[in-house]
C-alpha cells in the first residue's frame, strides 16, 4: 500500500476546504430555491428542503404575461407586459455577452500579439499603461461615462454595453493574450515570415491554434464580466424592452416595493442566472486552467 507523506494529506484537505467555501453558496442557493416559504424564511435553517417546490421557478419565468385572445394574431412581445419578463432579458443578455466576447477578443489578440512580436519605443510603459485601468473603479467613472454616451446618443441601445463591458474586460485580455503569445516559440514565426507570410495570416493560421487556451480563457473572463453586469446595465438602460437579465431578476425578486425582497423568486433567478456560466465553464475549464497558468507550447 502506497504512503503518503503528511504535506500530501495537508494540501489534500486545503483543497477539499476551498472546493466547499466556493460551492457552498451555489448549494444552498440552489436548495433555497427549492424551500417552500415558510421553510425559507424560517430560522431554523436546514441543509436540504423538507418539501420541494418550484413556484418561484414558476413564478419568474411567467413574470409578464398577460392574458391575450388565442384567435389574435399576436407575436411573443405582444403577450408580455415589460421587460421583468426574463425571456427578453434573457435574450438581451445573450447579444450584449456575444457582442463583448466578440470585441473583446479581437482587441486582446491584437493588442497582445503587438506587445509580444512588435519593437517600439517604451513599449513596456505603454503596456503598463494598458494595465492601469484594471486598478480604476469603474463606478467612480459613471458620471463621466454617461455624459459620453449621452453625447453620443449611445444610452439605452447594446453598444454602450458592449463597449463598456469590453473596456473592462480588454486590460486583462491584453495581459492574458500575451503571455499566451509569449509561450509560443518566436522560431515559428520567424520561419513563416521567410516563407513570405504577412502578420495577418501568420496570427490566423500559425499563432491561433497553438494560444486557443489563451482565448478560450479570455472569452470566459469576457462572458463573467458582461453577464454578471448590474450597474452599468442598471444606469444606462432604462427602455423596457433593453433591460438585461440581472436587472429583470432585481425587478422580478422586489416588485414595486424595493425594501420588500421575495427572497424565493430572488433565489430562483440567480440560479436560472448561473446555469450557463456553469455549462459555459464546465465544457472550457481544461483550456481555462491551461490558459490561467500559460501552460502553452515553449521553447
Amino acid at each position: 500500500m502506497k504512503k503518503y507523506s503528511s504535506d500530501y494529506y495537508f494540501y489534500y484537505l486545503i483543497n477539499i476546504s476551498l472546493v466547499i467555501i466556493f460551492l457552498f453558496p451555489i448549494y444552498w442557493t440552489i436548495i433555497s430555491s427549492l424551500k417552500t416559504p415558510p421553510e425559507l424564511i424560517s430560522k431554523e435553517q436546514t441543509f436540504y428542503p423538507h418539501t420541494i417546490t418550484f413556484e418561484y421557478y414558476e413564478r419568474i419565468l411567467t413574470y409578464g404575461y398577460k392574458e391575450v385572445d388565442e384567435s389574435e394574431n399576436v407575436t411573443l412581445e405582444d403577450g408580455l407586459l415589460s421587460a421583468g419578463n426574463i425571456f427578453i432579458a434573457f435574450k438581451n443578455s445573450i447579444i450584449v455577452t456575444i457582442g463583448t466576447i466578440i470585441l473583446s477578443l479581437i482587441v486582446s489578440i491584437l493588442g497582445g500579439y503587438a506587445f509580444t512580436f512588435y519593437k517600439f519605443k517604451f513599449k513596456e510603459y505603454f503596456f503598463i499603461f494598458f494595465l492601469l485601468p484594471i486598478l480604476i473603479p469603474g463606478i467612480s467613472l459613471i458620471i463621466p461615462i454617461y455624459i459620453l454616451l449621452k453625447n453620443l446618443k449611445l444610452l439605452d441601445t447594446y453598444i454602450a454595453l458592449i463597449f463598456l463591458h469590453s473596456m473592462s474586460m480588454v486590460p486583462l485580455g491584453i495581459f492574458m493574450m500575451r503571455n499566451a503569445f509569449n509561450s509560443i516559440p518566436k522560431s515559428l514565426r520567424e520561419v513563416a515570415i521567410l516563407e513570405g507570410s504577412n502578420d495577418f495570416k501568420i496570427l490566423l493560421t500559425v499563432l491561433m491554434p497553438l494560444a486557443i487556451p489563451g482565448v478560450l480563457t479570455v472569452t470566459v473572463f469576457a462572458m463573467y464580466v458582461s453577464w454578471n453586469d448590474f450597474i452599468y446595465a442598471f444606469l444606462f438602460i432604462s427602455s423596457e424592452n433593453m433591460k438585461m437579465l440581472n436587472v429583470a431578476l432585481k425587478h422580478i425578486a422586489t416588485g414595486a416595493n424595493q425594501f420588500d425582497m421575495k427572497w424565493g423568486d430572488l433565489t430562483a433567478g440567480s440560479v436560472v442566472s448561473f446555469i450557463p456560466l456553469i455549462i459555459f465553464y464546465a465544457f472550457l475549464q481544461q483550456y481555462f486552467v491551461r490558459g490561467i497558468t500559460g501552460s502553452a507550447v515553449k521553447e
